[in-house]
This record gives C-alpha cells, sequence and structure tokens, in this order.
C-alpha cells in the first residue's frame, strides 16, 4: 500500500526528530529554509579558531532523558561542566555559592502566589522596598540573562517551575550539538526521508488530509499533512522573509503563538592565546553591558562565550558586530581589570552571533507568559489531523527552552499522528 506523505516544515531538531519517529509509516518530505540543518542548533568552525564553538545551543542542563538517550544512541559523548562560579559585582569579586541572594526564600515566595503574574509585578509586590533593591536586579538579570525573558511579560509561575527544578549537575557534547543534527540527519536519510536545504516556506493550503506546500523558489510539495516546526517568532511575525501564509487562515494558531515569549540572545565568543581568567574559571556573572561568560572547562582551550539575553540583548540587537566585540571587551577590562589594548593583544579570534537577525529564528528560544498555557494547549492541538505545529515552545514540563523540550514535543506529535494512523485501521 502507498505510504502517505507528511511534509516537515524546518529542520532543527524537532523537525528531524518528528522524521525519523515518523518515516517507518509515512514519507516523508522535510523542507529547511538555511542552508544547513539544525535551526538554533549550530556548530560553527573557522579557520582562525582552533576548534568548533557553538553558535546556538551549548548545554544540558541535567540529566535531561530524552537528550542523553539520543546522545548515547548516536553513540556521541558528553561531558560535566567544569570550574567555578564567581560574580563580580560592583568592583568585587565573590565566590557565587547562591544564583541570588535569598534564592531559597524567592523561591518559597514565588510558589505561594493564587494568581500567576508577571515577574515584574511579582517583585514590585512581595519585594517592592528600597531595601530589596538589590534582590530585584539581580532576579532580574537571572530571567533575562538565563531565560531570556522580558520580566514585564514573564511568568512567576513558570519561572518558579523551571528555577526550583534546576540541576546542579550540568553537560556539553565536546564534538558539538551539531553532531546530533548530522546523527539524525543521516538516520532519516537511510529510512528513505527525503531532506531539502534552502526552501523557504510561504503558503500553505490546506484541506482535510490534503496540503500544498509553496516555496520562495516556486516550487510546490504535496502531501496529507504537514508539521510545522519553525520557531513560535516566525509565526509571530506575518512580514519576516520566513513568515508562512495559511489558506484557510489558522487566525487562532497565530494569535495562540503571539501568547508565547520569545527572547533575544546574543553570544560572543573570543579565543585568546592564553588565559586571561584564574585556572579553575567556569562561569563570571558581572553588572557590564556583556554580563555573562563561561570557559570551555574541564577542556583548557584558552576560549571564552559571552552571553547577553532578554531586553539587554533587544537594545543591543541592532549594533554592528564590530560595536558589539568592542563592548565584550570593555567588558571583559572591567572584570578582570586590565587594559582594553591587553586583551585585544592577547586575542586571537572573535565571532559575534547575534541571533535577532538571524531570518529564520529571529531570537533565542521561548519563555512563558501568564496568559501562555491555554494558547499552547492549542498550539498542540492538531487541525482535522492535517496540520500540526510542534516545537521546543509548545512543550510543557520543566526544561522550557532546551533541546530537550524540542525532542519532547516532537515525540509527542509524532505519536498523536501514529495514533491517527492505528485508529484508522482498526
Amino acid at each position: 500500500m502507498k505510504k502517505e506523505t507528511i511534509i516537515i516544515v524546518g529542520g532543527g531538531i524537532a523537525g528531524l526528530v518528528a522524521a525519523r519517529k515518523l518515516t517507518d509509516h509515512y514519507k516523508i518530505i522535510l523542507l529547511e529554509a538555511d542552508s544547513r540543518l539544525g535551526g538554533r542548533i549550530h556548530s560553527w568552525a573557522d579557520e582562525y579558531f582552533s576548534r568548533t564553538v557553538e553558535a546556538g545551543s551549548e548545554f544540558i542542563h541535567g540529566k535531561l532523558t530524552h537528550t542523553l538517550q539520543l546522545l548515547k544512541r548516536a553513540g556521541i559523548e558528553y561531558v560535566p561542566v567544569g570550574g567555578e562560579i564567581s560574580r563580580k559585582e560592583k568592583g568585587k569579586w565573590k565566590q557565587q555559592y547562591e544564583i541570588i541572594e535569598g534564592w531559597d526564600k524567592l523561591l518559597r515566595k514565588m510558589k505561594r502566589i493564587n494568581h500567576d503574574m508577571t515577574m515584574e509585578a511579582f517583585l514590585n509586590e512581595y519585594y517592592g522596598d528600597e531595601k530589596y533593591s538589590d534582590l530585584r536586579r539581580q532576579a532580574k538579570a537571572y530571567a533575562e540573562g538565563f531565560d531570556v525573558a522580558d520580566i514585564k511579560k514573564v511568568s512567576t509561575k513558570s519561572l518558579y517551575n523551571e528555577w526550583s527544578h534546576e540541576s546542579d549537575e550540568n553537560f556539553r557534547i565536546p564534538p558539538g550539538y551539531q553532531s546530533l543534527i548530522n546523527f539524525l540527519s543521516s538516520e532519516c536519510k537511510k529510512e528513505g526521508c527525503e531532506i531539502i536545504t534552502g526552501e523557504i516556506i510561504k503558503q500553505i493550503d490546506w484541506e482535510t488530509n490534503s496540503v500544498n506546500v509553496y516555496t520562495a523558489n516556486n516550487k510546490k510539495y504535496h502531501g496529507e499533512k504537514v508539521i510545522v516546526t519553525v520557531p513560535v517568532s516566525i509565526l509571530q511575525r506575518s512580514l519576516s522573509k520566513a513568515s508562512i501564509n495559511f489558506t484557510p487562515p489558522v487566525d487562532d494558531y497565530i494569535d495562540a503563538a503571539k501568547q508565547i515569549g520569545f527572547g533575544s540572545v546574543i553570544r560572543i565568543v573570543l579565543e585568546f592565546k592564553e588565559t586571561i581568567w584564574k585556572e579553575n574559571t567556569g562561569f563570571v556573572i558581572s553588572d557590564e553591558v556583556i554580563p555573562t561568560w563561561w570557559t570551555q572547562l574541564p577542556d583548557p582551550v584558552p576560549l571564552l562565550t559571552g552571553w547577553v539575553g532578554g531586553t539587554k540583548a533587544d537594545l543591543l540587537s541592532a549594533e554592528t558586530d564590530e560595536e558589539l566585540l568592542q563592548k565584550a571587551l570593555l567588558s571583559l577590562a572591567n572584570i578582570f581589570e586590565m587594559p582594553v589594548e591587553n586583551i585585544k593583544e592577547k586575542l586571537s579570534a572573535a565571532k559575534i552571533f547575534n541571533w535577532q537577525k538571524n531570518d529564520f529564528a529571529l531570537g533565542g528560544y521561548s519563555y512563558l507568559m501568564p496568559g501562555s498555557p491555554p494558547a499552547i494547549e492549542l498550539l498542540n492541538t492538531p487541525i482535522v489531523n492535517t496540520v500540526f505545529f510542534c516545537g521546543e515552545a509548545l512543550y510543557e514540563g520543566n526544561s522550557p527552552g532546551t533541546v530537550e523540550a524540542a525532542i519532547i514535543n516532537a515525540k509527542q506529535t509524532a505519536t498523536k499522528i501514529l495514533k491517527t494512523r492505528e485508529d484508522k485501521f482498526l
């Protein structure tokens, strides 16, 4: 019997996981707008760097079952992140034993709220006194830095759920996250999946059990179902390069997508001729323009990654790479109390990854707003078992904005489709 065709829009981790799970029972056509697979997973190589660096996803935040299982199946190594966390505030160093001073008390207060509210509203209501000014500043910095969230928008309950489940044990992948993308791509192709890059989807015409997908290159692909795995930021912006028009319109779903937060991220990767930081440095958190930095420990390579997220990244996103590099070097000069010229002399390679300028991402990753749960529920509901949405933004759990979130939601979406197939043959 001829297999039905499923078109998957987007070749990130969600699209590839869904493709691999479905390819035994369906003909799969996977269409990726970019010239490469991976989406916000991007292990980047350059002649000026001594090793591949991560432009996007880098860490595994705890013993996340689905991510680690996939790595083990692929035979890909992962190692614990090493080094100490230090904080430089107001010109003084201190060891970072607690993420925020008063962290446990803050979490207990967040847990006890009856109705969800934005983090800004929560801090104003419960920590509005001047004596809490440092805590407010640190909580905002953590929400923006770790969750790339705007505290004027992000849900307090969602932050509690995530923060209270954080692990002290994090991992990274020495050969790069891209090795996982390469493994999944190879597995899908072995099973007959057709993977096409450089195809920007502009139009999806659908009716029950029939879809026609049109690209910017004037190509047409036909199938019985479509899974849309583009970042929620693409669905939110109707005039972006990668925006998709649906006929008939799916306005309720597009409106739902706008109820999910999507944060900005800028990464600055610098390689030096020698280290300018203390030997056991893992992370440095500061109040500089580029506030967060980390090394590659236990790998001793003199590589430093700078990170700025949330509204700070929004403000910086229009700047040129050269302007961002200068801000990064000035931030390091202030942190390590060295002249900027000395740092420049020790610098051997630099690369800026400004994800807001990436047409196929338009930012970093998602976060929840108080109105997000019903929106996510709708987006996880197929349209007449024909149009499906999928990705990290639609995940419901304690590891939002992660590769794990994308893997889990992709598996759930594929399972829904396989269930309809089983029901069809009952």
